[in-house]
């Protein structure tokens, strides 16, 4: 396993395009898990940049504090203005402590996937082991395809790179540990005046953890489990596209 520390992540597009996206993963995936949603923001004109957080992409870790990675992030921030910034599950709470860093030269569209906001003690004492066995003990690509029929395999197998490029079971039992009590849904309501945040949910119970602003709008996608980047890429794309006033859609 790699010890390499420093920042890392995968582009797709063209360096010289006028329109930026940013993509942050969740937790146990990788920039890889971004694929089909990427590839479709570059096909519209987006040079897409999606980093691998501390601990995930082969990048050693041992501060997993939200404060910490959100910092970690702050170099992609320096010299660019993204027009879209697209996270999932824990790369949405990052992205919620990384709102009072943003540039507000401009206007920025974020997209939260199916944001991991609240945690109950008890849900995340469960996870800890849950998410960590999942670390320790990949799962084939035959297995997940199994279990998510609306998976494509390429779905599948970066789900398995995701994983299989987390540093060690004890990256997610940290996460959690470290971030205790897991309660972030009120970082949310620090929106600059430049940001307008769509909430994308699979879950409806996330939607309760989502404080009422009105730069900040909620949507339910019916039928689709907890990984919206695989089952549902155009729900994605599409939000982004309209959050920045683009017609298109995919």
């Amino acid at each position: 396993m790699s010890d390499f520390a420093l920042p890392s992540a995968t582009q797709w597009g063209l360096p010289s395009s006028t329109k930026r996206a940013l993509l942050v993963h969740g937790g146990g995936c990788s920039s890889f898990t971004w694929e089909r949603v990427a590839e479709a923001l570059a096909q519209a004109g987006y040079f897409v940049v999606a980093p691998n957080l501390i601990g995930h992409g082969f990048r050693a870790g041992t501060d997993f504090r939200l404060a910490r990675m959100a910092e970690d992030l702050h170099s992609y921030l320096a010299h660019v203005d993204y027009d879209v910034i697209i996270a999932h599950s824990l790369g949405s709470t990052v992205v919620a402590a990384l709102l009072p860093s943003l540039p507000r030269s401009g206007p920025t569209s974020l997209v939260l996937v199916d944001p991991s906001l609240e945690f109950s003690p008890e849900f995340v004492k469960a996870a800890k082991e849950e998410w960590a066995d999942s670390v320790a003990n990949v799962k084939p690509v035959e297995d997940f395809m199994a279990q998510f029929p609306k998976w494509t395999r390429l779905d599948a197998i970066t789900r398995v790179v995701g994983l299989q490029s987390c540093a060690s079971p004890d990256v997610i039992r940290e996460i959690l540990t470290q971030n205790g009590p897991w309660a972030f849904g009120h970082l949310l309501s620090n929106c600059p005046p430049n940001v307008t945040i769509t909430v994308l949910i699979a879950n409806p119970e996330v939607e309760k953890h989502v404080p009422k602003h009105p730069q900040i709008t909620c949507s339910i996608i019916p039928g689709v489990t907890h990984w919206v980047q695989y089952e549902a890429p155009e729900r994605i794309v599409n939000a982004a596209l309209r959050s920045v006033g683009e017609g298109q859609e995919v």
